[in-house]
């Protein structure tokens, strides 16, 4: 889970700022750990590994935005002896096990699988191979550091909008928590799927 960012917007950290009873970040955990992967936390933030429960390492370089937080989870990856790694960003609490077992079961060798939602592709819910490694690192200190930018360089897989529907709300799912109104939206959202403040995701 990538949870670096100034939350210039937010006014304090997302990562741990609560969300319907639980830190912002636990939605979008429970749903990989529900999932079966192996999570862990990309944040510098103090106390994110004790309130999570979870290993958590800082950007393997500041300052170098989310393809910094890929880049390190990658590193991350290979140390594990993994191919690779489903990045979810940790403000994006209404993604659900469906749609990222959708991502991860999706036929197509390419080195990143991208859903699409109602905005265009969403490359802060998607899968990234350790074959994206070399192209990352191309990126990191280029002009063009945006992970939309580096899903078309790397040729990868879009899963449509219409496949995204039959697994999730394409209109909903995507919602980034940037606002404390965003934050509002988000908490109805969840209360409206039956996970109400005293819940676990």
């Amino acid at each position: 889970m990538l949870a670096g960012g100034e939350s210039c917007r937010f006014g304090e950290p997302k990562v741990l700022a609560p969300l319907s009873g639980a830190p912002m970040a636990s939605w979008g955990l429970g749903v990989l750990e529900a999932a079966g992967l192996t999570v862990g936390v990309i944040s510098d933030e103090e106390g994110v590994e004790a309130a999570l429960g979870l290993p958590a390492r800082p950007d393997l370089e500041a300052g170098l935005g989310p393809i910094g937080g890929l880049w390190t989870a990658l590193q991350w990856a290979s140390e594990r002896g993994d191919d690779g790694v489903l990045l979810l960003g940790c403000d994006m609490p209404l993604v659900n096990e469906a749609l990222v077992r959708a991502i991860l079961d999706w036929d197509d060798a390419a080195p990143a699988v991208v859903p699409v939602g109602s905005e265009g592709p969403e490359p802060l819910c998607a899968l990234y191979r350790s074959t994206c490694v070399p192209e990352v690192e191309r990126r990191l200190h280029s002009d063009d550091r945006s992970l939309r930018g580096l899903a078309k360089a790397l040729g990868a897989a879009f899963i449509g909008e219409d496949a995204v529907a039959r697994v999730a709300d394409a209109q909903t799912t995507f919602l980034n928590v940037n606002t404390v109104g965003e934050r509002d939206r988000a908490e109805a959202l969840l209360e409206a799927r039956g996970l109400r403040a005293s819940a676990s995701p």
